[in-house]
């Protein structure tokens, strides 16, 4: 008897454990604001003292652009809205800067959701792409016009493109589980 109760108990704390695992689209918008949070204090304190000149490595975009693809555009929208502000927190950019590179990100993502097939890697590695190269290029547009850094630097090209690879690659390994054949359509109808 003291077997299977250890079982049964064994068996409830995987489950618990696997209903609190930090991933996008959990289907409850108040763990999906904490596990945005999570990754957002990961991105900004623990990732930079880890690779320290090798820059700013996004975690919060290949998340965000799952939360875009899966949930309802309401909640998508307010999703975007915290990691925005997450990220506005942590540069001295202009205001505004990431709440309006989300803002469009879900709004076309939003659109353009229910004429894919997300059941293939093509959408996915496509949207996590485009998404990492539309905030780069939104981040150098307002760098280029305040002329705050150079952006011919060769270790500032070389931060980007591995920012781009971490994000793409960061988010192919999210979304493994909706890339199958008998997967369910990830898009709420």
């Amino acid at each position: 008897m003291d077997i299977l109760e250890r079982r049964d108990a064994f068996t409830r704390m995987r489950r618990s454990l696997k209903r609190w695992r930090p991933r996008p689209n959990t289907g409850s918008l108040a763990k999906d604001v904490v596990f945005l949070l999570i990754i957002g204090f990961i991105q900004i304190t623990i990732l930079p003292y880890l690779f320290g000149s090798l820059g700013y490595l996004d975690l919060i975009t290949p998340w965000l652009v799952i939360t875009f693809i899966r949930q309802r555009p309401l909640q998508a929208h307010i999703l975007a809205l915290v990691g925005a502000l997450i990220l506005e927190t942590r540069l001295a950019v202009p205001a505004g800067l990431y709440i309006c590179a989300y803002w469009i990100l879900a709004n076309v993502i939003s659109l353009v959701r229910p004429a894919l097939s997300w059941r293939y890697k093509t959408p996915w590695l496509v949207s996590y792409a485009l998404a990492s190269l539309w905030v780069i290029l939104f981040e150098v547009f307002v760098i280029n016009f305040l002329q705050t850094a150079s952006l011919h630097q060769p270790t500032y090209i070389a931060q980007q493109v591995v920012r781009f690879i971490v994000t793409v690659s960061y988010g192919m390994y999210l979304s493994r589980e909706w890339m199958t054949i008998d997967a369910e359509e990830p898009v709420p109808q």
